[in-house]
């Protein structure tokens, strides 16, 4: 076995076993412990974490963060690979960023001149352009392996936009998602016993919380990001909403409705409909902010806290049209 196919095996070799001895790993390639500790050097220099253990029972290790044997792409399979982190740019925060940034410096290292000049010139050819946030969102990573490990976290979190105290409670998230510049987190809820939403850059602090302390714990295996809206209300706790939409407001709302996918449209026969939702008692001004950018477009019919919270903001607006 030549030099170059050794080591690539031998990288598979190490993430499969996690611990070995350069004694094992010779015999298993045929080679003398000599070679083998060059190769393992060899390894470590190329990225590979390896961590030596000295004493009796010691050997090599390799530690948490594990690295991938060389894998080939074609061109169009690097475009794509640079078009899709490309298409993320605009955004202030991502999960694994700095991880990113540099699983990209290292591939575009190694890529051909010609195949740089095609990336370099396509920067400026395509874009994908979304809400520019100031807002940082810096638990992304922390909650995005809490959904994927099933792991309970506890955050303090800031409620409101304005407000700077923030209040501690233990969540389950189910995922995160972007939404016009936004990142959110779906969630279990241990404080209200029941899922929420949580803007991710209103969140102050994130650790994982230790599961066992935990009075209960929640089965989230069968909700995701697909499903998860319809585990969102209880009924005694949510508020029935009502509004009539127009076709163009039909429109605006499957634009604008992924923040909240529990809503159901009943579309009559002239195109216009009925939008039945739910909503906590708790998020009225916002969900008045939601309907009033609507225009004309949608009317608020119940329930009557929310028509009148749209009604005043009509009010206000059409006063200030009214100044001269």
């Amino acid at each position: 076995m030549g030099k170059s196919r050794r080591l690539i095996e031998l990288m598979m070799a190490v993430n499969r076993k996690r611990k070995f001895t350069v004694k094992e790993l010779a015999q298993e390639f045929g080679v003398s412990t000599r070679t083998m500790l060059r190769d393992l050097q060899e390894l470590s220099g190329m990225g590979v974490p390896l961590y030596a253990q000295v004493g009796a029972g010691g050997g090599y290790q390799v530690l948490a963060e594990r690295s991938l044997p060389p894998i080939s792409f074609t061109e169009n399979e690097a475009f794509s690979i640079f078009f899709a982190s490309h298409a993320l740019r605009h955004f202030s925060s991502l999960p694994f960023e700095a991880s990113a940034e540099s699983a990209l410096r290292k591939f575009y290292r190694y890529l051909s001149e010609d195949v740089k000049r095609q990336i370099d010139e396509m920067r400026n050819r395509v874009d994908f352009f979304t809400h520019t946030r100031q807002e940082q969102a810096d638990y992304l990573e922390i909650l995005l392996q809490a959904s994927i490990r099933r792991l309970p976290v506890t955050i303090n979190y800031r409620i409101r936009e304005n407000e700077t105290e923030t209040n501690q409670r233990t969540i389950q998230p189910i995922g995160i998602y972007a939404h016009e510049g936004y990142w959110f987190c779906p969630a279990y809820c241990y404080l209200r016993k029941a899922y929420r939403l949580f803007r991710a850059d209103r969140i102050r602090s994130a650790v994982f919380a230790d599961a066992e302390a935990l009075s209960t714990t929640v089965d989230v295996s069968e909700v995701d990001l697909t499903n998860w809206g319809h585990h969102f209300f209880s009924k005694h706790e949510s508020v029935d909403v009502k509004v009539k939409l127009t076709a163009k407001g039909i429109e605006l709302f499957r634009d604008k409705s992924w923040i909240f996918p529990w809503g159901e449209v009943h579309s009559s026969e002239k195109g216009t409909g009925i939008l039945e939702m739910g909503i906590f008692p708790s998020e009225i001004r916002f969900f008045a902010e939601y309907f009033f950018s609507f225009g004309a477009e949608a009317v608020v019919l119940q329930p009557e806290e929310l028509r009148e919270v749209v009604r005043r903001k009509l009010v206000r607006t059409l006063e200030e049209y009214n100044v001269f």
